[in-house]
């Protein structure tokens, strides 16, 4: 019971509500710990203490035959196995461990994550229930809770399942309708009305609703169904609100996941149409190990617009996506995007419907607790339009960034701030712009 009391309060969780790790204080008992030849319990607490979990990893496997079966040492081993990349290591170690103090809730905790790792979703959602049972400090608590959670969304694999979210936010734009400054100037034209950037405040509704039905082994029909819609205080020409529907079928292996599926999007002006998408997708996300993966999508989409037929066309874009997460100070998350495109005409004298795309965008994820992470990215893009428009081929480059602050002040609920700048260059002036938005949104998933 000392060492579970111990280890709650020494307990430092860190990661966005879904990756925590411990921070295992000195024990109060180290004289149970044998003294043994060339191995110092004191180093292999201090490298785990300092999140260095792979070479903690490392010096408790060279020890492993001399150590295994001292619950002090397991701990510290099997711990540092999970966030180093060997679950199964990590598992056996933890599970050793209880067996000596079996009223041990950290942990349990922790063997939890090894089960989840693994996908031993029975094992580790009933671990995770022992926890909740025990009623354990807060941060226990939402980290347990958000891992049946993700439990939850992993048994779509064998039964049906669906999720779904709403988002509510308000904001400030200084550039609504994405228009020049009144300073341009382009062939002697001047800028009038609603070619002017101007400025207002927002509301958003975002919701979205998912359903999967497992109908063979590793074989899954998903659907989902998400409406956007976007109200300006006075602007109410530049209302927007887009829905759009996307079905398909995924196929799940061990290291990799399948999917394709079509997709349908209406998106309004104003209250009337203006554009509309069909297209096809094709996804592959692949684990390249318990800390990184990576995902390519291949699209392709029909554009049409109800008012403008000149600027109809076919669009396909290639996308990889990589991720990594680092199990050290501020668990931080980089990702990195990018994507290739291009856009045919289906009037192949469109000046604006014909182009080439190239785009790059990175972002890292620190979290300072289990609830609360900031988020940073940038991103450009170029887009090249080889039909000329007055006598003039254009050239677009679209530069972006963005920080927001993200707060999970309760369970299934998240309140975020958020600043977004990006600005349009082009060698045709009456395509540059600058925006800056600042909108704060409340979120809840269910």
């Amino acid at each position: 019971m000392i060492l579970m009391m111990i280890r709650f309060y020494a307990l430092l969780f860190a990661g966005w509500l879904l990756i925590p790790h411990s921070a295992y204080a000195e024990p109060a008992q180290t004289s149970k710990t044998p003294a043994t030849a060339g191995f110092n319990i004191k180093i292999l607490q201090s490298l785990f203490e300092s999140m260095k979990r792979g070479q903690a990893y490392a010096y408790a496997r060279h020890h492993l035959p001399e150590m295994e079966g001292d619950p002090y040492f397991d701990y510290f081993y099997g711990v540092s196995a999970i966030d180093s990349g060997h679950a199964s290591e990590g598992v056996f170690a933890l599970e050793r461990v209880l067996v000596s103090f079996p009223d041990d809730q950290v942990a349990r905790l922790e063997l939890a994550r090894g089960y989840f790792i693994l996908q031993e979703y029975a094992e580790a959602k009933s671990a995770f229930e022992t926890v909740l049972a025990t009623n354990p400090p807060k941060r226990v608590k939402d980290t347990a809770e958000a891992y049946i959670d993700r439990i939850r969304t992993s048994e779509s694999r064998y039964r049906p399942t669906h999720s779904g979210f709403l988002e509510f936010t308000i904001g400030s734009d200084d550039n609504v309708n994405a228009g020049v400054d009144e300073s341009t100037e382009f062939l002697s034209f001047s800028f009038t009305g609603n070619s002017l950037a101007q400025d207002d405040n927002f509301t958003n509704l975002l919701g979205s609703w998912s359903y999967s039905h497992p109908f063979s082994p590793g074989w899954l029909f998903e659907t989902t169904l998400t409406g956007n819609f976007r109200k300006n205080l006075d602007l109410d020409l530049f209302d927007t609100s887009t829905l759009t529907l996307q079905t398909g079928i995924t196929h799940l292996q061990a290291s990799s996941k399948y999917k394709t599926g079509i997709i349908a999007q209406q998106f309004n002006l104003d209250g009337d149409d203006y554009r509309s998408l069909a297209g096809i997708h094709f996804d592959w996300q692949y684990t390249l190990s318990e800390q990184s993966s990576l995902n390519t999508s291949l699209q392709y989409a029909q554009l049409d617009y109800t008012n403008t037929p000149l600027r109809n066309s076919d669009l396909i874009t290639l996308g990889i996506n990589y991720v990594k997460s680092f199990s050290v100070y501020l668990q931080p998350v980089f990702f990195v995007t990018t994507t290739l495109g291009t856009e045919s005409a289906e009037d192949n004298t469109s000046v604006n419907a014909e182009r080439d795309i190239y785009s790059l965008r990175s972002g890292l994820v620190l979290s300072f607790t289990n609830t609360l992470a900031l988020q940073t990215a940038i991103g450009t893009q170029n887009s090249q339009y080889p039909v000329p428009q007055f006598a003039i081929e254009r050239e677009d480059d679209y530069n972006t960034a963005n920080i927001g602050l993200l707060w999970a002040f309760a369970r299934k609920w998240r309140l975020s701030t958020q600043f977004n700048y990006s600005k349009n260059d082009s060698n045709l002036d009456l395509y540059d712009y600058e925006r800056n938005v600042f909108e704060m949104t409340l979120n809840h998933t269910f």
